[in-house]
């Protein structure tokens, strides 16, 4: 949305004095948008946390029915999985979870790219896990995405709604503006008029 008396300075400085109806309008639906999208910029923020560690419970889980499965198969044949085998999935698994953590989690390299690229050792444990690739693949894109959508909007980062003030008040906030503030602040600034 573009602004017309709304600036990157006015945002910078936290603050707008009102001087009429429009600017007053304008400061109001400033302050509506930059709560939505901090909203907005919030839940895409917990998005990627959620699935940052719920992708762990998830293979982990999935781990687990896969070695029963494979566990029942081979009591049934009587045979063993050869330990090198062992070895190699556990590796896989284990540079899936010390890449995702080092990469997604502590560096919050939260890119398509490098978040599938995180997942795809996985595929060494067992292909049964291919959905975590993908997924991650997906999240980040929904991420990307949406964080690239908020970067063109007025007061990103952060959202900071204004503070609205008049020229006849004292009042640093919207909800401290009061019709006997601004009746005050004229009085003091025009001491002779009687009609205030």
């Amino acid at each position: 949305m573009g602004y017309r008396y709304i600036t990157q300075d006015i945002i910078d400085a936290g603050g707008i004095n009102v001087t009429g109806a429009e600017m007053y309008a304008e400061a109001r639906a400033y302050n509506i948008e930059a709560v939505r999208n901090y909203s907005r910029k919030r839940r895409n923020y917990w998005l990627i946390a959620i699935w940052a560690v719920g992708q762990f419970v998830l293979s982990l889980a999935v781990a687990v029915l896969i070695i029963s499965a494979v566990q029942s198969e081979q009591t049934e044949r009587g045979t063993t999985t050869p330990t090198w085998r062992i070895l190699l999935r556990l590796g896989g698994f284990l540079a899936y979870m010390g890449a995702e953590i080092y990469f997604v989690i502590i560096r919050r390299n939260t890119r398509p790219l490098v978040m599938t690229a995180c997942a795809v050792p996985i595929l060494i444990a067992s292909w049964k896990f291919a959905g975590i690739p993908l997924l991650n693949l997906l999240v980040g894109w929904l991420h990307e995405k949406t964080e690239n959508s908020l970067r063109e909007e007025p007061g990103y980062p952060g959202f900071s709604r204004l503070a609205i003030t008049t020229s006849y008040s004292d009042a640093d906030t919207m909800s401290e503006i009061t019709f006997d503030s601004i009746r005050e602040k004229a009085r003091r600034e025009h001491p002779g008029d009687d009609m205030l």
